[in-house]
């Protein structure tokens, strides 16, 4: 129509053009549109294929009604890709209901009413029976003992008692302990001659073991008290010759040491070892003042060691 030739959109009041000028202002206006287009001016119209070219706007209403209702009518009919209906299988009742799984479950069932009637009738038979253990009669106690046999019991055992008393009382003891006493006696005389020294026995639990000390020889001995500058060296020659009679730890002061006592029979060696500060500390005791310690102490060196000092990095003896 020469509506949609002119190319123009006129308002429904106006007339339309003649058809002859109509087509040529169609042309010109196609011109133009290439030349703006041609130019870069046409931006707007990229991608417009096939659009149509109205010439009122009672017309382009109409069209796009058209069209609208087109579309509405094609995504009417249109069909998903996927099909999202409910399966065929769905509605057949042999694979919704497990006839097999209900058949054992019945048969189980009836099984155990089965016995369960069975126990149940056991039951109720040992019910109407008559209970052995109430019915049955009392156990014959043995008659009671009367005064006259509890009296004859009794003696028995005190006379049982007496013999056996008598028997302890003369029986005569393997051991003599008088023997033993007379024993102990000759094997203490026997001693005493036999030592130089006198012999301390039967010390305390909490005390050293006891020591005897060594025959003199026939060196001269000077007096004096503890000389703690001795020389250790001095007495390395005669180290075999030596017995330890105190090996123990101790606290002197604030420091932990190891004491070593060992004599020769004369003089006394002490020796102190500091485990932190890995010092060693050494005291000699001649031979005079070994023995009134000695004496003083009754042989306990356990004593000897607790009037030990340290005096700096000297060990002293009070």
């Amino acid at each position: 129509s020469s509506h949609v030739l002119s190319g123009e959109h006129h308002p429904p009041d106006r007339c339309p053009l003649p058809p002859r000028v109509g087509v040529q202002l169609a042309s010109s206006i196609a011109a133009g549109r290439a030349s703006a287009a041609a130019q870069g001016h046409g931006m707007a119209d990229r991608g417009r294929v096939g659009s149509l070219v109205v010439g009122c706007r009672s017309a382009a209403n109409k069209e796009w009604r058209r069209a609208h209702e087109g579309h509405q009518s094609r995504v009417k009919s249109v069909r998903s890709a996927t099909d999202m209906a409910a399966p065929t299988t769905v509605g057949l009742t042999h694979l919704r209901t497990n006839l097999k799984r209900e058949r054992l479950l019945e048969d189980r069932y009836m099984e155990i009413d089965r016995e369960n009637q069975v126990l149940l009738k056991k039951m109720s038979e040992a019910m109407k029976k008559p209970n052995p253990y109430t019915t049955m009669e009392p156990a014959k106690k043995p008659p009671g003992a009367s005064r006259s046999g509890r009296k004859m019991e009794l003696i028995r055992i005190t006379q049982e008692n007496q013999r056996m008393l008598k028997a302890i009382a003369n029986t005569k003891p393997v051991y003599d302990t008088k023997k033993w006493e007379d024993s102990y006696r000759k094997s203490e005389v026997l001693l005493k001659n036999c030592c130089n020294y006198p012999v301390i026995t039967r010390l305390p639990r909490v005390a050293s073991s006891p020591s005897v000390l060594m025959s003199i020889e026939s060196d001269p001995v000077d007096g004096g008290g503890s000389s703690p500058s001795a020389s250790p060296a001095a007495t390395r020659g005669a180290a075999d010759d030596r017995n330890f009679v105190l090996k123990e730890g101790m606290r002197i002061g604030d420091q932990y040491y190891l004491l070593e006592f060992s004599t020769d029979g004369r003089s006394l060696n002490i020796s102190a070892y500091n485990s932190e500060t890995q010092t060693t500390l050494e005291l000699v005791v001649k031979e005079k003042k070994h023995r009134q310690l000695y004496r003083e102490l009754n042989g306990d060196y356990s004593l000897i060691a607790a009037r030990l000092h340290v005096d700096g990095d000297r060990l002293t003896l009070e």
